[in-house]
């Protein structure tokens, strides 16, 4: 294990760099690669040899945790062509090697588990309607798909969703994950049931806080049963969708996060927006940045396990500023280390004049939409150069 990284703590960054427990997991420190859509998987859903060195030079980089993005539950919900599954044998055993190879680089890998939901598209998914809450569409999916279609669910297919998650997780800790994490937030299935905005059910799915958070307890309580209590288990979870009081408010879920708690989440990391809303963000100022900080430390209040949080983190001063003022317990980068993977080790090595430093420009989100690419590029870092 590279040991260099986690007795190295210079004054300035004790808090952040000090080791932290995600329920019966040790992470060398409070850093995390946060979930980033990059959709490079092979075209079964397999981890391919772009990803893997991708990640590795990020666990080499110093993060304690990186968690891997958008591992589909279901053949039924693809919104990429190269996005990672998890709902065969074969995609967890491939995984494995990956999964010992960045431990032994001293980095815990947690695997998120997506469910597009009504943010994906029936491009992959032979046509199939999507999965909804209330038959409330994404505009911004239904620009990309002509055959967009939806479809209310019934009994039958939440208590489907809820199985795929758990046979998800049940193969992820079996390739190795340490910790698995739900997607909840920026719209995706299980998103789109906390929101009063997607969720307009009448029924025990619906109509208040914790009928609306249903689905992600019941999944919660499955995978329970289904993992070892050493494997951790992280929510993903939207706090506030920028659609006002008509979306998700972080208030919402103040008697939400004790049950979940209670059903066996050791984690959560708070995010933002949703596909429609994702513009609304704008540009990185000090404006923006004090709204959503505001707005994380309200879910970091309610809950009594740690909290994680990644949006426009773009140094580890602003990191140990976020933890040393209670705003989350936990810092994620995605961005910031797209564009320099050895942003924490340079910083740590007093290098900081040679970091490549994220323009926040958000080029990198559109690029997997653009006809011209088959994935995600950057403007600084030369190893992921966007072609002229």
């Amino acid at each position: 294990m590279d040991t260099h990284l986690a007795t190295a703590k210079p004054a300035l960054f004790e808090t952040l760099l000090s080791p932290i427990r995600i329920g019966d997991v040790a992470l060398k420190n409070k850093l995390f690669l946060a979930p980033m859509g990059l959709d490079l998987a092979n075209h079964d859903g397999t981890i391919s040899s772009e990803l893997v060195n991708f990640y590795m030079d990020i666990a080499a980089g110093g993060v304690g945790c990186l968690i891997l993005s958008n591992a589909t539950v279901s053949r039924d919900s693809i919104l990429q062509p190269k996005g990672l599954k998890m709902f065969t044998p074969s995609h967890a055993a491939a995984l494995a090697p990956f999964i010992a190879a960045a431990r032994e680089k001293g980095a815990v890998v947690g695997l998120q588990l997506q469910h597009y939901g009504g943010q994906g598209t029936t491009t992959f998914t032979r046509g199939k309607a999507l999965l909804t809450p209330s038959m409330v569409p994404s505009k911004s999916l239904q620009k990309l798909d002509p055959k967009y279609r939806m479809v209310e669910m019934t009994q039958d297919d939440i208590d489907m969703v809820v199985q795929q998650f758990a046979e998800a997780a049940a193969l992820g800790a079996a390739a190795g994950a340490e910790l698995i994490q739900l997607q909840a937030s920026n719209g995706y299935l299980l998103s789109s049931f906390l929101s009063k905005f997607t969720n307009r059910r009448q029924d025990a799915y619906g109509g208040s806080d914790l009928a609306r958070a249903r689905l992600l307890i019941e999944v919660v309580t499955a995978i329970r049963q289904r993992i070892s209590r050493k494997v951790a288990v992280s929510v993903r979870i939207g706090i506030d969708d920028f659609l006002g009081d008509a979306g998700q408010q972080p208030e919402e879920l103040q008697d939400v996060i004790p049950v979940l708690e209670a059903a066996g989440v050791d984690m959560f990391e708070a995010s933002i927006c949703i596909a429609d809303t994702f513009s609304k963000m704008g540009e990185r100022t000090q404006a923006m940045l004090d709204f959503v900080h505001r707005q994380v430390a309200k879910l970091t209040s309610y809950a009594s396990v740690p909290v994680g949080f990644a949006g426009f983190v773009a140094s580890l001063a602003e990191a140990e500023r976020l933890i040393t003022d209670r705003v989350a317990d936990m810092i994620g980068m995605g961005r910031a280390l797209l564009a320099d993977n050895e942003l924490i080790l340079k910083t740590i090595e007093g290098r900081q004049a040679e970091i490549n430093l994220c323009l926040w420009d958000g080029k990198c989100f559109k690029d997997k939409y653009n006809p011209r690419y088959q994935r995600v590029f950057c403007c600084v870092n030369p190893k992921y150069l966007r072609p002229v």
